[in-house]
C-alpha cells in the first residue's frame, strides 16, 4: 500500500499524473503523423504502462473512511468474516465477489480485485474499438471527471458502468450485450439507465436530430418544472425508499456535501461538451457510423434523465450513468476517419481539452 502518501493527496496525483501522460501525448502527436510504427509502439507500450500506474495506484490505496463508500463496503466485508447476515440478494454479483475473498480473508486484495475488473473492462473496450489507437481512448476515459472517484468511492458503480461501456462494443454480439448488462445490473441496479437508453434509442435511431431535441427540451423541462417533475417521480414509486431519501429528500441535510446546489449550469455546460461535438461531426462533417450515432443517442437519453432530476441531492450521482461513456463519444471520430489536415496532432490537444474541466473542477475550483 501507498501509506505514507497523505489521503488527502490521492486524487491530486492521481489526476496530475495522467497529465503528465497527457503531455506526453501531446508530445507524441505533434512529432508523429499517425499509422506509422512508432504511434502504434507507443499506444501498446503506453497503454500497459497507463494502466499498471492506475492498477498500483488506486487498487493499493488505504481501506479508509476518506474514500467515502469504501470504508461501507470494508464494514461489510467485516460483518461477512464474522458471519454476520448480510443482505446480498440486490447487486447480488457484487457481494458474491465480496464474499469470495472474505473465505481468503484478504480485503486488500478484493479492492485491488475491484480497480482491476474497473480498468480491465473500459481497457478492453479501448482495444476492440480502436485497435492501434486504444491507448488514446483509455486515456480519454480514465482522465474523465469522476473517473477516480467511482474508483475509489462510488464503487459498485463505476464497476457497473465499466461492463456497460464493455457492453457497448459487443453490439453486433447481442448475447454477449445481454450477459454483460445483467451482470452489470447485478452489481449495480442504477445502470438500468444507459440500459434502458439502449432499448429506447431502437425506436427512433434512424432520425438523426430526434434525440438532441428531446435533450435540448428536457433542459427547459427542467428549469421551469424541475420540482414537479422530481415530485412526479418520487410520488411514481418504481423507485426503491432509501434511494427517495437519499437523492430527493433531504436537501438541506445534503447541501454541504456540495459547493453549490440547485441548478447545475456548470455540468450542464460539462454534459452538452460530447453533445456539440457529436452534432458538429454528424451533421456539419457528415460522420455516416451507425455505432457512433447508436452510442450518441444512448448518451443523449441517459443524460436526459439526469437534466430532469439536475437539482436533486447527488444528482452528480445520476449525472454519471451518463458521463461515464462522454469520452468515448467526444474522441470517437478522431480516431475512425480523418476530417482534417494534421489531425493527428490535434487529438493529444483534443483529450487535453476534455481533461481541462476535471482538471479545473477538481484542483481550481474545487467543486463537487
Amino acid at each position: 500500500m501507498f501509506d505514507f502518501i497523505p489521503l488527502e493527496n490521492y486524487a491530486y496525483i492521481y489526476y496530475n499524473i495522467i497529465l503528465l501522460f497527457i503531455f506526453l501525448t501531446i508530445l507524441h502527436t505533434t512529432l508523429y503523423t499517425g499509422f506509422t510504427e512508432e504511434t502504434f509502439k507507443f499506444n501498446k507500450i503506453f497503454e500497459f504502462i497507463l494502466f499498471g500506474y492506475i492498477l498500483l495506484f488506486m487498487g493499493l490505496r488505504p481501506v479508509s473512511w476518506y474514500f467515502g463508500d469504501m470504508w461501507n463496503y470494508s464494514k461489510t466485508f467485516d460483518y461477512f468474516s464474522i458471519g454476520w447476515h448480510v443482505d446480498i440478494t440486490k447487486d447480488f454479483i457484487f457481494y458474491s465477489i465480496m464474499n469470495f475473498f472474505v473465505e481468503i480473508e484478504s480485503k486488500t486484495s478484493f479492492f485491488f480485485f475491484i480497480a482491476f475488473l474497473y480498468l480491465l473492462n473500459i481497457f478492453i473496450a479501448s482495444k476492440r474499438l480502436f485497435k492501434n489507437y486504444s491507448f488514446f481512448a483509455f486515456l480519454i476515459l480514465v482522465s474523465s471527471f469522476e473517473f477516480w472517484s467511482y474508483g475509489t468511492n462510488g464503487i459498485r458503480n463505476g464497476l457497473a458502468t465499466s461492463l456497460i461501456i464493455l457492453a457497448f462494443t459487443f453490439m453486433n454480439k447481442k448475447w454477449i450485450m445481454y450477459l454483460l448488462f445483467i451482470l452489470a445490473f447485478s452489481i449495480h441496479s442504477s445502470v438500468l439507465i444507459p440500459i434502458g437508453a439502449y432499448f429506447v434509442t431502437n425506436l427512433f435511431n434512424d432520425k438523426e436530430k430526434f434525440y438532441f431535441k428531446v435533450w435540448f427540451i428536457c433542459i427547459f423541462l427542467s428549469f421551469f418544472i424541475g420540482s414537479q417533475i422530481e415530485n412526479l417521480i418520487t410520488n411514481l414509486g418504481i423507485l426503491r425508499e432509501d434511494v427517495v431519501n437519499t437523492y430527493f429528500n433531504n436537501k438541506e441535510l445534503y447541501a454541504s456535501s456540495f459547493s453549490q446546489t440547485g441548478f447545475r449550469w456548470d455540468f450542464l455546460i460539462y454534459s452538452s461538451l460530447p453533445v456539440i461535438i457529436s452534432y458538429y461531426f454528424i451533421f456539419k462533417k457528415d460522420f455516416k457510423d451507425k455505432y457512433y450515432q447508436r452510442i450518441t443517442n444512448i448518451y443523449l437519453v441517459s443524460n436526459s434523465v439526469w437534466i430532469l432530476v439536475i437539482q436533486a441531492s447527488f444528482s452528480n450521482r445520476f449525472a454519471y450513468l451518463s458521463w461515464f461513456m462522454m469520452g468515448l463519444v467526444v474522441i470517437y471520430p478522431f480516431l475512425k476517419q480523418v476530417f482534417f489536415n494534421n489531425q493527428f496532432k490535434i487529438i493529444g490537444f483534443v483529450i487535453l481539452g476534455y481533461f481541462s474541466f476535471t482538471y479545473l473542477m477538481n484542483f481550481i475550483l474545487r467543486v463537487i
